[in-house]
């Protein structure tokens, strides 16, 4: 083992295994130059990485160039926002939520009626300072649910004994297409556009870069600290068509990729608003610009599920050639913030775990996916844990796959940041990644599986087209890696451990930035460096296990192996 002064060995332990990347240490001689977009300091040594430690132990960013661009100026965003309430904060713990309703299993029957029953009568309980309500509590043993159960109020926690076989065992006998066995939250309501319009304020720059967190604005009159805003990115034809990144021929629409990332304001100076986490896409007025809005949140909070495993019925869904019916998800969470989900295993469902509808600043932790229940592995199915919609600032860690299809995997159009932290996925039959339709901004971070690919996937589907930029893998092991850079955007991989490819779909697409190739760098864990880099070295404590603080934890992950 490779010993280091206290905090690197939190966060900055390598593999002695494998060689390691020259670590970027900055001498206090050289400067420490910022542009005027960035809150970050910059590395303007030349050759520099993109990402290297400083000699103050902190990370310092690289500028470097888009694809069709040969003007360095942009760098990695800051992703350690991701998390239940921003990041660094402990989950709350079990001891500390009252439980108000308990119930056993029932050796006959349907158990969803009672179950949700109880959920509901937490519902309406008065919330604590915290925000929660309470618990229900399920015994350990089995349970059957003709429907699915719903959390549609804050505050309420699902929390069983066990994610084992002879824990809380909850079987779904839901028999329609694409039905779910939780669904948690609502749908996210959209603000009306006169609304939107009223309070519409046009970005000043011709080029807002990745990773800033300074835009300049026509006025920023009446923006306060504190106000919760969204920085639209709003393409126009010129983007999508051939002096963009030609997708048309996808049936790829403009109006379809205005993309809304909600922000919160830190200062105000003058004309320039300062925001508390970076852009992970560029907005530029060649090719439409952006504007910033006053925004409103619908969502609700501190919503907990805990300590159960998830069944859809194994002896349905392949019956008859409807591989569809039955329950398709598990466990979907929409328009909510500030909830988690914690030590739960789910098997005999096509979806594993989806955020979807606004759903942010959520954790997912020592989840499992075992045992997928439909034998066609085409088309839209054994997508395992999935960011889909407009989700954003949610964290995935410590999570274990087996069998499924598309792992580590996002849907279209979904802004991001969003993070993958020490997972492992086996037998895992296709790749891990951005799925379709420009997504951005999203961290695989020592992940492990078959393929991880970004890449252009032109008419796949039904015109998937580019399926990611700005995403960021780190330190990951896979079989087979493909890395390309879209126009006028880029994706990144440093420290992989794996083939390059081509692309399945246009191989001759230009390469994005690939780093320390077969290499694994320091720091081990770039989430979890940026959270040590805004919050201190206990916020990292908050929210990672001893292992995780010391080392690579593929192995434990496979032999707990979601039991």
């Amino acid at each position: 083992m490779l010993f280091l002064p206290a905090f690197h060995r939190v966060v900055a332990l390598t593999l002695v295994a494998l060689p390691l990347c020259p670590v970027s240490t900055l001498s206090a001689a050289e400067p420490a130059s910022e542009t005027s977009a960035f809150t970050h300091p910059i590395n303007t040594a030349k050759d520099a990485p993109l990402i290297g430690l400083g000699s103050s132990g902190l990370l310092r960013y690289a500028l470097y160039a888009e694809r069709g661009s040969d003007h360095a100026r942009n760098i990695v965003p800051d992703f350690s926002r991701a998390g239940y309430q921003g990041g660094g904060i402990s989950l709350p713990t079990r001891s500390s939520i009252p439980v108000i309703e308990v119930l056993g299993p029932n050796a006959e029957g349907d158990d969803y009626p009672r179950i949700q029953e109880a959920i509901d009568a937490v519902a309406i309980r008065a919330k604590d300072s915290r925000g929660l309500r309470g618990a229900v509590l399920l015994r350990r043993g089995h349970y059957r649910l003709s429907q699915m159960l719903t959390i549609r109020a804050s505050g309420v926690v699902l929390r069983g004994e066990g994610r084992g076989a002879d824990g809380t065992v909850i079987r779904s006998d839901v028999s329609e297409r694409q039905g779910r066995i939780l669904d948690v939250g609502t749908s996210e309501s959209a603000v009306p556009r006169a609304a939107l319009d009223a309070r519409r304020t046009a970005i000043n720059m011709d080029y807002v870069p990745v990773g800033a967190t300074r835009i300049r604005v026509t006025s920023a009159a009446g923006y306060r600290v504190g106000d919760t805003v969204s920085i639209a990115r709003q393409p126009d034809a010129r983007w999508v068509g051939p002096e963009g990144i030609d997708t048309a021929r996808y049936r790829w629409t403009p109006s379809d990729y205005a993309v809304y990332s909600e922000r919160v304001v830190t200062a105000v100076d003058h004309d320039t608003i300062t925001l508390d986490a970076p852009i992970m896409d560029a907005i530029q007025t060649r090719f439409g610009g952006g504007s910033v809005y006053r925004t409103d949140s619908t969502r609700i909070s501190q919503v907990g599920i805990e300590d159960l495993r998830l069944e859809g019925n194994p002896e349905t869904g392949t019956v008859n050639g409807t591989p569809d019916s039955g329950p398709f998800t598990a466990l979907r969470l929409g328009a909510i913030q500030d909830s988690w989900v914690r030590d739960v295993t789910v098997r005999y469902v096509s979806h594993g775990f989806v955020t979807r509808n606004g759903a942010q600043f959520n954790t997912l932790q020592d989840i499992a996916y075992l045992d997928p229940r439909y034998g066609e592995t085409q088309g839209a199915r054994r997508y395992v844990f999935l960011y889909e919609g407009n989700s954003a600032f949610n964290l995935i860690q410590r999570c274990y796959n087996q069998g499924g299809r598309h792992t580590f995997v996002i849907g279209a159009r979904v802004p991001g940041p969003n993070v993958f932290l020490d997972c492992l996925a086996v037998g895992d039959s296709n790749d891990s990644g951005p799925h379709h339709r420009w997504s951005t901004g999203t961290l695989y971070d020592n992940t492990k599986g078959y393929m991880l690919r970004a890449q252009n996937r032109r008419y796949s589907g039904t015109g998937h087209g580019w399926a990611g930029a700005q995403q960021m893998f780190w330190n990951t092991e896979h079989d087979i890696y493909v890395v390309q850079a879209p126009p006028f955007a880029m994706n990144w991989s440093v420290g992989q451990v794996g083939a390059i490819a081509p692309g399945k779909f246009p191989p001759e697409e230009q390469r994005g930035i690939v780093q320390s190739m077969g290499q694994v760098v320091t720091p081990r864990s770039l989430y979890l460096q940026q959270l040590h880099d805004r919050l201190g070295e206990q916020a990292v404590i908050n929210v990672t296990t001893e292992a995780q603080r010391i080392e690579r934890i593929w192995d434990t992950l496979s032999a707990g192996a979601g039991e």
